[in-house]
Order: structure tokens, then C-alpha cells, then sequence
């Protein structure tokens, strides 16, 4: 397998004399998934450090409030049951989130990017070339 040029889910968004910026797409297509990678060398240290940014959200499939009910046959009640306690929840898991933060002084999350076989091998090589560009 050989990396592709120009390469499948992974675009150079910017080069810079001690950086390169890529931007990774999920292959669920969510524009919410994707991963921007920022990879820089550091001149004092000769270190390459790799960063990589993705978009935060609520653990919205927590439900402390069931915002599904079947035994509602009214669909104006299934509809007022289901905003209110989706506003509900998502008070309640902002809510969590803050309290996180406050008390702890961060927040754990996970990012997942879906990606095939030759994108996956593509970002392993825009990183491995990234790095040999950088290096002094």
C-alpha cells in the first residue's frame, strides 16, 4: 500500500517553516468528528510534538429522564414529552460537565475517527513526513 497524493480524508490546510496543519474527516461523515492536527518542531528542545484537536460535546446518550416513551399515543404529547426532557438532560449533563471541571479541574473525553484502510495509512505517513520535513 502507498500512500496517495493527494491523500484520501487528510488535507494540508497549512505549512509553515516549523509546523504543518492537517485536517483528518471521519468517514461517518459528521463534520462534528474530525481531527485537526497541528505538528510542530520545537528549536530548543529538537523535540516534534504532535497535537491533535477535535471538537468537544456532552455525553448526550446519558438520559437521567427517558426521552422516549411508547405508551404516549398523542403525538403533540410525544413531541412536548420528548423537548422537555431532552432539555432536561442536556441541563442536567452540561450541568455534570461544569461540576467536572469546577471541582476537578478537567473533563475526560474520547475521540473516535472512523476512517478505511488507505486513510488510516495515510495519516500514519502525513505524520511520519511531517516530522522528517521538521527535523533540522
Amino acid at each position: 500500500m502507498k500512500a496517495e497524493q493527494p491523500a484520501e480524508g487528510i488535507s494540508k490546510k497549512a505549512e509553515y517553516e516549523d509546523a504543518v496543519w492537517y485536517e483528518v474527516d471521519c468517514e461517518c461523515g459528521s463534520p462534528d468528528h474530525y481531527h485537526s492536527i497541528w505538528i510542530e518542531r520545537d528549536t530548543k528542545t529538537k523535540l516534534v510534538t504532535v497535537e491533535i484537536t477535535t471538537e468537544v460535546t456532552t455525553d448526550f446518550w446519558t438520559q437521567t429522564v427517558p426521552e422516549w416513551i411508547e405508551k404516549i399515543d398523542s403525538p403533540f404529547i410525544n413531541w412536548t414529552w420528548q423537548t422537555m426532557a431532552y432539555a432536561f438532560n442536556e441541563t442536567i449533563r452540561r450541568a455534570r460537565l461544569i461540576g467536572r471541571v469546577l471541582f476537578k479541574g478537567y473533563a475526560k473525553y474520547e475521540s473516535t475517527v472512523m476512517m478505511t484502510k488507505q486513510q488510516a495509512y495515510n495519516y500514519s505517513k502525513a505524520i511520519e513526513k511531517a516530522a522528517k520535513e521538521l527535523d533540522p
